[in-house]
């Protein structure tokens, strides 16, 4: 009898360790993201989350356009390839009906579901579509200013700089400085103050939004399903002009200047001053990439004549309604945001959207941008968010790009780029 409760009592102590080890989860998801530093810090630590919840992932990272395309082919009503999608802020009213709303996402069985309140304001502005939110913000990506803290610090730039303008050498606050300040530090061969973005993509329609919101125009106004074109023509030739000028300071192959060459261009010393995404940043200082990755400074993006216009790109998680493992993909997107996980997601080159995270002293200590990133969604720009927006994002890039190359003149680009904005308007039913 003693030897039958013997046996009896260890079979219930290692049933009781076997359920205790017991998983919450066994199985997989497919989760499609953009591919940057913050998606990669995030890699880093899927093997982290596979253990704690029996979560298997399948993480794919791709550029921001083919992001786009594979949404748009693999995401239905009926039917998707993923459970848990990445989608940019302006792209948010093309995928929203497709989108489980984040208001009746489950709760999680390990990470605490996030409240929206936790949130930085501008970033939970870009997950609202038709008055309700698509999903949960990952990222607060928004108009950053990058520039070379060393260079400004140097006392003979100093006495140099106003010796010529006429007053003190600082990182600039308003574009009449910028434009002084990018060409008082051109120096071909070796040195160019302006860094821009020209390659034909989506970060052109930031520029040019970038640059419209500080004239003073807005391209198009939304209000609920009324879309109207409101682009002030002049104030948007004057826009593209002061660029052209600015486009005067930048390195050869200015015109062919994309994320990538942008980074390699100012790690190698060859740029004083350039927007940078924060999530882009973590290239910058690392002083395995960069040889100026202690020679950085961080400002707002310099206020235009009408307005400081920092322009918000912020993407969101989103669990399509076909998902077949929604409660598994919420698990993954708590995670993702939870605030257990912010530091060791920091560290490793997350861009985060918390606001404590982002307002956190000793996080701010390791990455200063974060402060100004915080300070400048208070001023933040989106752009146009409906449902035909990719096709006004092409508009403007054909546009804008032979404007700022001089195929076409400012008047010439402007004029055209309204023309063909109303056409596709017209089209899609917004104006007659």
């Amino acid at each position: 009898m003693k030897r039958f409760l013997r046996i009896f009592v260890i079979l219930l102590l290692f049933l009781s360790i076997s359920l205790a080890q017991k998983l919450p989860y066994s199985t997989t998801i497919n989760v499609l993201v953009w591919d940057d530093a913050h998606t990669k810090a995030v890699a880093t630590l899927i093997p982290e989350f596979e253990k704690t919840t029996g979560i298997k992932v399948n993480f794919i990272a791709l550029p921001t356009r083919s992001v786009l395309e594979k949404a748009a082919i693999g995401i239905s009503l009926e039917k998707t390839d993923y459970d848990l999608v990445a989608v940019d802020e302006p792209f948010v009213p093309q995928f929203g009906d497709l989108l489980f709303s984040y208001n009746l996402w489950p709760e999680g069985k390990v990470f605490r579901k996030v409240s929206l309140n936790e949130i930085a304001e501008g970033a939970v502005k870009a997950a609202y579509w038709g008055g309700v939110a698509r999903g949960l913000p990952i990222n607060g990506n928004i108009y950053v200013f990058i520039y070379r803290k060393d260079l400004v610090e140097d006392p003979k730039n100093k006495e140099e700089f106003k010796k010529k303008y006429g007053y003190e050498l600082k990182a600039p606050e308003n574009f009449t400085q910028l434009r002084d300040f990018v060409e008082f530090f051109t120096n071909p061969p070796k040195m160019y103050g302006f860094g821009p973005f020209t390659v034909k993509a989506e970060g052109v329609t930031c520029e040019a939004i970038f640059m419209f919101s500080s004239f003073g125009t807005d391209v198009l106004k939304v209000s609920g399903d009324k879309v109207s074109l409101v682009l002030n023509k002049d104030k948007a030739v004057k826009a593209m002009d002061y660029y052209k000028e600015l486009l005067k300071y930048a390195p050869p192959g200015k015109l062919s200047f994309g994320h990538s060459e942008r980074i390699q261009a100012f790690n190698t010393g060859q740029i004083a001053i350039m927007f940078q995404w924060p999530a882009l940043i973590p290239n910058h200082i690392d002083p395995k990439q960069s040889l100026v990755a202690d020679k950085i400074g961080y400002i707002l993006p310099p206020a235009g004549p009408e307005r400081r216009a920092p322009v918000t790109g912020c993407w969101i998680l989103g669990i399509p309604k076909a998902a077949k493992n929604k409660q598994a993909a919420a698990e993954f997107a708590y995670w993702w945001a939870s605030k257990e996980n912010a530091k060791k997601l920091v560290d490793a080159g997350m861009n985060p959207v918390r606001k404590e995270v982002l307002a956190d002293p000793e996080i701010q200590a390791k990455r200063p941008w974060f402060a100004i990133n915080l300070e400048a969604f208070k001023y933040g720009v989106s752009r146009p968010r409906f449902k035909a927006y990719a096709r006004i994002s092409e508009i403007i890039q054909v546009y804008w790009t032979k404007g700022i190359s001089g195929e076409m003149t400012s008047k010439e680009a402007i004029d055209a780029m309204y023309n063909e904005i109303l056409r596709v308007l017209r089209e899609e039913g917004y104006a007659k």
